[in-house]
């Protein structure tokens, strides 16, 4: 176990010997699952710290869903409600598990626990591939989550997945050896990714001040489609995370997250039979203040800690653990090998149902980055969002490649990594149990200084210059949710992308149409 994590287990262990028993849960880091939710946070007439997610029950405060339509009311926070009694008759039990409710569900009064089926049955073909191939995923997995008194609650997570991808998915996993968001693969039947995933949180709240996390997932910065500051586009990662509220009304909100981070790089080998992954740290510091009813302003703060050389591991650095937002920045400056990055997040609600958002990414010299963007919501059942998003060369680069802001050989914040601009266009509708979602991403970008893996100091002769790649992905899908407490659904859907690098006369095309079987509960990113 290495330093950072028995520290952090040490000191959580300590919390829940304290303070007895609690609970609070997170709610699931979907988009799409979340955007009734989304509609009510961001109301005009209700102030919630929103930019920094999944956002926990125990932050949902006074809070009025007036803006929803008796449909969307429904299912307003229905997968953190409990679920009623179930008939006792057996058939009647069965259907209710099946179409209503957790699948399992037990409920003594101070603990309160359910279990649910984890489901990605997809069946798909692409008219483009010439190999006449057919595509397929398959997950089987389950979510457990409980609640042990009001203050403490916990959720663990498992898949196990075996998948058989579109081209252009296939050729990003054998480059990176990872699955997007989903880790390290091993070749199945010859074409095919074989990889198991999992995640777990334990959530302490011991008053409505304060949320103590310690887990295995990931997080989100931002009120965008995207996030310039931190995603959850690469892989789950453990981390410990401190959320306070203080001020009147709660209008400040600041959050602590430490991560242990992994690259697929193996250290020398040494006494063990498999080498371990090179490996780093993470300190996140966020700032975010409701400064009036219609605008929110947050600062972010973020350093990668080098841990190993090619000494070993390095000495524990203390400045890891430092609470306060903007020392770490004053310690190590934008050059150095433990590399911090900083950036604000801004966002502005309207009175007729329209949000306004910004991020601003620093990260030293020239390289920085841009995201602005809006939501609408003023129609039942309908959402609209449109974004833009600019980043430089070499942002998120460092000079020693695993300093690079990045985990499990992803970017931790946009998968394109940097010298890109991308338009994003989304349509959702939602009416009862069908849904449709509609969705365009126009991205442009260089292949000089796009790799976040490669620093502008070290430029070597294979490092392609001045040459411009096109992407049109148009993405869109129908669905009917056949259980919205774990939003479990079944959908028919179509991925159209086009790659265009004309300077290389390459030009690459997808036309994938799919049917799918899912429980939906998390954001997965084939739009790159």
């Amino acid at each position: 176990m290495s330093t950072f994590y028995k520290y952090t287990s040490l000191l959580f262990t300590i919390f829940i010997g304290v303070t007895g028993f609690s609970q609070q849960q997170n709610l699931p880091l979907n988009r799409e699952f979340n955007l009734v939710n989304q509609k009510v946070f961001n109301s005009f007439d209700n102030n919630i710290h929103t930019s920094f997610l999944p956002i926990g029950n125990s932050f949902i405060k006074d809070v009025s869903p007036s803006i929803l339509s008796n449909s969307e009311k429904d299912i307003y926070l229905l997968n953190i409600s409990k679920s009623p009694k179930k008939s006792r008759n057996f058939f009647g039990w069965m259907w209710k598990s099946f179409a209503y409710d957790n699948l399992l569900v037990v409920d003594t009064g101070n603990f309160y626990m359910t279990i649910d089926p984890l489901i990605n049955i997809e069946m798909g073909k692409d008219s483009e591939d010439t190999t006449g191939n057919s595509f397929s995923k398959n997950t089987r997995g389950a979510i457990v989550r409980a609640n042990i008194g009001s203050k403490f609650s916990f959720e663990t997570v498992l898949y196990e997945n075996q998948m058989f991808l579109p081209q252009y998915e296939a050729n990003y996993v054998t480059a990176t050896g990872v699955m997007p968001g989903q880790g390290r693969v091993k070749r199945f039947k010859g074409n095919g990714f074989d990889f198991a995933a999992s995640s777990a949180n334990l959530s302490f709240t011991p008053n409505k001040h304060l949320n103590f996390q310690l887990g295995t997932g990931k997080n989100f910065v931002g009120d965008g489609y995207r996030s310039l500051l931190l995603s959850d586009a690469s892989f789950n990662y453990p981390f410990w995370k401190i959320i306070g509220t203080f001020g009147k009304s709660e209008q400040f909100q600041y959050t602590k997250l430490n991560a242990a981070l992994s690259s697929v790089t193996r250290r020398d080998p040494g006494s063990t039979g498999e080498a371990l992954f090179e490996r780093k740290t993470m300190s996140t510091h966020y700032f975010s203040w409701l400064a009036t009813e219609w605008l929110n302003v947050g600062l972010f703060e973020s350093t990668m800690w080098r841990t190993e050389d090619s000494t070993g591991t390095k000495p524990l650095q203390w400045q890891q653990f430092n609470p306060i937002i903007g020392v770490n920045t004053a310690i190590t400056g934008f050059n150095d090998l433990n590399h911090t990055i900083v950036g604000t997040n801004l966002k502005i609600k309207l009175p007729f149902n329209v949000v306004v958002y910004n991020q601003f990414v620093y990260d030293g010299g020239s390289k920085y980055g841009y995201q602005i963007g809006a939501k609408y919501f003023g129609i039942p059942n309908l959402t609209l969002q449109a974004e833009y998003n600019n980043v430089g060369a070499y942002a998120y680069s460092s000079d020693l490649p695993l300093q690079a802001y990045s985990n499990y050989n992803e970017p931790l914040a946009h998968p394109s990594g940097a010298n890109f601009n991308e338009i994003v266009g989304i349509v959702n509708y939602k009416y009862k149990r069908v849904f449709t979602q509609a969705k365009m991403n126009l991205i442009t970008s260089n292949l000089s200084g796009s790799n976040i893996f490669v620093s502008e100091n070290i430029i070597t002769p294979t490092v392609l210059t001045d040459i411009e790649r096109n992407l049109t992905i148009i993405q869109a899908h129908v669905g009917f949710i056949v259980n919205p407490k774990n939003n479990m659904s079944l959908t028919i859907g179509i991925n159209k992308r086009t790659e265009d690098i004309s300077d290389l006369n390459i030009t690459n095309e997808t036309n994938y149409v799919y049917f799918g079987f899912r429980t939906n509960l998390r954001n997965l990113y084939n739009d790159f």
